[in-house]
């Protein structure tokens, strides 16, 4: 069920990000949300970037105060990560949402410093949300299994190549919109997604080094066990 705790992960971190912003907005000190939503916003400038390098996986962690933007997000998660699990395994699942991350603000921070049309348009604080990962899994999962069906409200069976395609078209159209670092960043995790499956069907695991990683802490905080010697 680790499509399930990645949302909680999300949901948890987006409610604790709603308290502060209540709080400090009825207490009049807004900064303190602002200081704690930095921790989580990854900015388009790579100068200030340096300065918080954490935000590279944070921010895949973390949404705006919109309902809809988390909301719909994991919704996405919620049925395509299902479906991922039960043919490739939670590990899997956990590896393809992070490297969806780090493609996606890998991408996001090369076009926003060497391409001039973004770089010009670089003056907003930074980016949060897990739609990077989210695409990854999605086109991940379609690229696996490109002729399972959905059954859509109000539109009905639909395979789930043709729904990647169609958000990965919006979102390009998205990257000279309103929000253009997000649909960027969209696009890095749909490469990933689609990088990624393609190389376990011919037997590398990208994602090999993030389960090693993960298990070597787990077993840092999994008690010893007690060992009776008996004669």
């Amino acid at each position: 069920n680790a499509h399930v705790q990645l949302i909680i992960i999300n949901v948890v971190v987006f409610l604790l990000m709603g308290i502060v912003w209540v709080f400090s907005n009825i207490g009049g000190f807004e900064w303190v949300f602002q200081l704690v939503y930095n921790q989580f916003s990854i900015p388009p400038k790579i100068g200030d970037f340096i300065l918080r390098p954490w935000t590279f996986v944070t921010y895949g962690f973390a949404h705006s105060l919109d309902i809809y933007h988390i909301l719909f997000n994991m919704l996405f998660l919620y049925w395509f990560g299902r479906l991922f699990i039960e043919y490739l395994g939670n590990d899997k699942l956990i590896a393809i949402y992070l490297l969806g991350v780090m493609a996606g603000g890998l991408v996001y921070l090369l076009l926003f410093n060497t391409v001039p049309f973004f770089a010009s348009r670089s003056d907003f604080p930074g980016m949060v949300g897990a739609s990077a990962a989210v695409y990854a899994v999605m086109v991940a999962t379609a690229t696996l299994l490109p002729d399972y069906t959905f059954h859509m409200l109000l539109i009905g069976p639909v395979r789930i190549n043709y729904i990647a395609a169609f958000f990965i078209v919006v979102s390009f159209l998205g990257t000279v919109g309103s929000n253009m670092g997000g649909n960027i960043a969209h696009l890095g995790g749909a490469l990933m997604g689609y990088i990624y499956t393609r190389q376990l069907q011919v037997g590398v695991n990208w994602g090999g080094w993030i389960t090693t990683v993960l298990n070597w802490f787990a077993e840092l905080f999994k008690p010893s066990p007690k060992v009776k010697v008996s004669y």
